[in-house]
């Protein structure tokens, strides 16, 4: 991708010992909360085959529980993310740490769809987000 100089952003050649920060963000809108609660807690409990169905009652109570298990039940977050992450440590990638925060009520949200060309800091929390 280009910056507004034309220059590629992103394009620095790789180098041994390089540290590189994903920043990745994906909007969802919720068309169905009592669907989607009933949706995580079976993920949940797919997840953790010893569960009981109360137990992920008490695990999956809110939006950030139940967008963080269903990401996790499609592998794009938890352990097996970093099981197929770890995988490439022999192709020279050790997988660092992470982290997630989700907003609620983003008053800019993402289109549909690949998002590569909107200008401005797409990252930059609504004030509502930012810690005081």
């Amino acid at each position: 991708m280009d910056d507004d100089n034309g220059s590629v952003i992103g394009g620095d050649p790789l180098r041994d010992g390089m540290h590189l920060s994903l920043r990745y963000r994906r909007d969802f809108v919720v068309t169905d909360a009592a669907r989607l609660l009933a949706a995580a807690r079976r993920v949940f409990l797919e997840l953790n085959p010893d569960a009981a169905p109360q137990d992920a009652d008490v695990a999956v109570t809110c939006a950030a529980d139940a967008i963080f298990t269903i990401l996790e039940g499609a592998g794009l977050f938890g352990d097996a993310l970093e099981s197929r992450l770890a995988a490439h440590e022999a192709d020279g990638l050790r997988a660092g740490g992470s982290r997630a925060q989700v907003v609620i009520d983003e008053p800019d949200p993402l289109r549909a769809g690949w998002d590569c060309f909107r200008t401005g800091d797409v990252y930059a929390l609504p004030p509502s987000a930012v810690d005081p």
